[in-house]
């Protein structure tokens, strides 16, 4: 009898996507075998006559094909390669179609999507001439994942819904159900999250209905994921104990894993470091029994980092190696990432800041290939869009032409012959019909001015739209930034109402009488409360800096220029950011001089707005040079001069400098060089469109080892 096998994957986000293929026996419905196993059971098949093509011996191959496109993509290539060509020699077309299927599997696990769409259209279209059609609904589902991998969404969505049409059609339930799986995937993409979780509870409703607990364990893990997406930790480990708990009842070592990993997320993010680790391990233990290659790399680096956190350095880089060394294996872009970045850190606590620098370079890189699909989609719809508003002006510039051009020729000729006529009937009027004409060539001139400057018109607004969008699309990052920032938000509240319980048992507690009352419990609980206030101060402090540094840097100024003494905002400004410096780093001897051109007129500007950009330029240089004050004498210098119709602030310090190879990176949003909680890096991106908006310029010349120095020039009338 035809059974289905499911394959759970974990995907970039935690979730997993579900991949159909099938057999002729149960798969993880009861217990997957293990590589070993199915090399022992075709082993034996091989001792048959005529094994070559026994469809028993074809459809077992598959079922290893399957677990090396899993574990090991680049052996299973070579074992697929002659399954495909055994299954030709067979005739054997459904057991072809299912080795193309795995064959596209084991592609799309390396990334190689371009080919795995070659493989996934040969198996469709051996499926499509299969009697019963039941092969393809699962295969349209792969294909689906794949355009969904590229970002290519709305081919992902019409494979999908076809998909689910197909099932519907042969009445298969467990194909539909893994369609609106990752369609769902696709509504969180989007950060759809209620739509999402909508889907998911539709396909947890169809495997309650099919009595198929697996599948339930799968719909609830999803479910779990958007909670904790929306940050709602505490509803997500409720769905996951549910889910992990099935699990273990089901005794399925695939569930248990999975669970496993995704409940040590949760605990990671509640900060119950000493729970994900346990669970961490559990995933590790079972990934390496069974040959589960992507959750092996996602909690061996998740363990990695707990290490760290812990404080067990030697572990943790140990650990985040063999993450790394998994991930290479598998060609898993999202957790080269991870592992990489994730030894940048640790390789910097070491002190070895060379290797550290090696590892941030990869890491940078794979974050940009992670980005690059994302990327490419926005930039297809810019230039789209472009290129339809260029279209749409040209035909409207030749539209005008043409009708210029038969204007111009009716009115022409009807000119001449009214010139022909009056000569005809009277020369002496021909002075007139002279003046006539001229003053029509002169209204056609206005005419032809007047639509040559709509069409320019056209082409500011088309550079207008532009620039719309790409700020928009500026815009939204920012505001997901900011939204993403209230998750330490979240961990404030938690730790609030827990903190106002332990307040009631410790007044319980004191409301007993002196023999009756437990004095080791209520000094117990005071510590936990001390605890609890202690992360709730870590987590307010971490979020608020943040947070006000994006707001402001959306935000347009609504202040009104006015004739600003720029030697005296600076000088205010000056003073009051060396007083800050002195607050903090108070055994810090840092000197400061002022060179002011007394010729410098009043300027025209927003004076708070000059006043943000100087003081963020200031407060940088006082910090490079607190950085530095131990081998050098920090000095800073204030300059201004008078340029005739531009104005000159020049700010130099001898501090460490900007090395060159971030020189050009330094007015970018969110780019900064200071330690993790010190700095948003919004500041100088903000100083630079300040500066901008004023018609002006800012400028940066560096020198590592010797000094910065910051060069700002603004129109007088800006």
């Amino acid at each position: 009898m035809k059974s289905v096998l499911i394959l759970i994957k974990g995907s970039i986000w935690g979730f997993r996507l579900i991949v159909f293929s099938y057999f002729y026996m149960p798969f993880l419905e009861v217990q997957a075998q293990t590589i070993e196993s199915l090399n022992s059971d075709l082993e034996i098949l091989r001792q048959k006559p005529g094994f070559e093509k026994d469809t028993i011996y074809l459809n077992k191959a598959n079922e290893l094909g399957f677990m090396l496109a899993e574990s090991n993509p680049e052996e299973a290539f070579t074992f697929l390669d002659k399954q495909i060509e055994m299954c030709r020699k067979a005739k054997f077309e459904k057991g072809e179609s299912e080795a193309l299927k795995i064959y596209g599997n084991a592609l799309q696990n390396k990334g190689d999507f371009t080919a795995s769409i070659g493989y996934y259209q040969k198996a469709l279209s051996i499926a499509e001439g299969l009697p019963d059609g039941n092969l393809v609904p699962g295969i349209l589902n792969n294909i689906g994942l794949v355009y969904f991998s590229q970002g290519n969404y709305a081919e992902a969505l019409k494979n999908f819904y076809d998909a689910i049409k197909g099932a519907e059609n042969t009445k298969n339930l467990n194909v539909k159900a893994a369609a609106l799986n990752n369609i769902a995937l696709i509504y969180f993409e989007q950060g759809k999250f209620e739509d999402a979780k909508s889907k998911y509870l539709e396909m947890l409703e169809i495997y309650k209905v099919l009595g198929n607990q697996g599948r339930m364990i799968l719909a609830l893990n999803n479910i779990g994921d958007v909670e904790l997406k929306q940050n709602r930790p505490f509803d997500a480990l409720e769905n996951l104990k549910l889910g992990h708990a099935m699990a273990l009842e089901l005794q399925s070592s695939e569930f248990i894993e999975m669970t496993s990993r995704t409940l040590a997320d949760i605990y990671t993010a509640l900060d119950s470091i000493d729970k994900a680790e346990i669970l961490y391990k559990q995933s590790i233990s079972i990934s390496q029994e069974k040959g589960y290659g992507v959750p092996l790399s996602h909690s061996t680096i998740g363990l990695a980092d707990l290490y760290l956190k812990k404080g067990k350095i030697k572990e943790a880089l140990d650990l985040a190696n063999e993450g790394l060394a998994q991930s290479e294996k598998m060609g898993q872009i999202m957790q080269l990432r991870n592992s990489n970045e994730l030894l940048a850190k640790i390789y910097e606590k070491n002190g070895d800041f060379a290797e550290a620098l090696e590892k941030f370079k990869l890491f940078k890189q794979y974050s940009d290939s992670v980005n690059n699909t994302q990327g490419q989609r926005l930039a297809a719809t810019l230039e789209a869009e472009y290129e339809f508003s260029k279209k749409t002006l040209e035909f409207e510039k030749a539209n005008l032409r043409q009708k210029w051009l038969i204007f111009s020729a009716f009115f022409g000729l009807f000119a001449f012959l009214i010139i022909l006529f009056l000569v005809y009937r009277n020369r002496n009027k021909l002075n007139r019909a002279f003046l006539i004409l001229k003053e029509k060539n002169i209204e056609i001139g206005s005419k032809n001015e007047k639509l040559e400057n709509a069409l320019s018109q056209l082409k500011a607004t088309q550079l207008q739209l532009i620039q719309s969008e790409k700020m928009a699309s500026l815009g939204e990052l920012t505001a997901g930034i900011a939204h993403e920032m209230r998750n330490p938000i979240n961990f404030v509240n938690n730790f609030s109402e827990v903190s106002h319980e332990l307040i009631g048992e410790i007044q319980e507690e004191r409301s007993k009488s002196q023999e009756a009352r437990d004095e080791s419990l209520v000094t117990e609980i005071l510590e936990d409360v001390k605890s609890n206030l202690e992360k709730i101060t870590h987590h307010g402090k971490r979020v608020d800096d943040i947070v006000k540094g994006m707001l402001e840097h959306s935000q347009k100024s609504s202040g009104e220029k006015e004739l600003t003494d720029i030697n005296a905002l600076s000088y205010e400004y000056l003073r009051l950011s060396f007083q800050s410096m002195k607050r903090i780093e108070k055994d810090i001897n840092v000197t400061y001089e002022t060179n002011f051109d007394t010729s410098l007129p009043k300027v025209n500007v927003i004076p708070q707005d000059i006043g943000r950009v100087l003081q963020n330029i200031f407060n940088n240089a006082f910090q490079a040079l607190a950085q530095s004050s131990k081998s050098i004498e920090p000095h800073l210098t204030v300059s201004t001069k008078n340029f005739g119709d531009q104005i000159q602030v020049s700010i130099s310090d001898n501090g460490p400098g900007i090395p060159d190879a971030i020189k050009d990176k330094i007015f970018q949003p969110f780019f900064t060089t200071k330690p993790a909680g010190q700095g948003t890096g919004l500041g100088l991106s903000l100083s630079y469109d300040i500066i901008k908006a004023h018609g002006g310029e800012i400028l940066v010349k560096s020198k590592e080892g010797v000094g910065s120095e910051f060069v700002i020039t603004i129109p007088k009338e800006a």
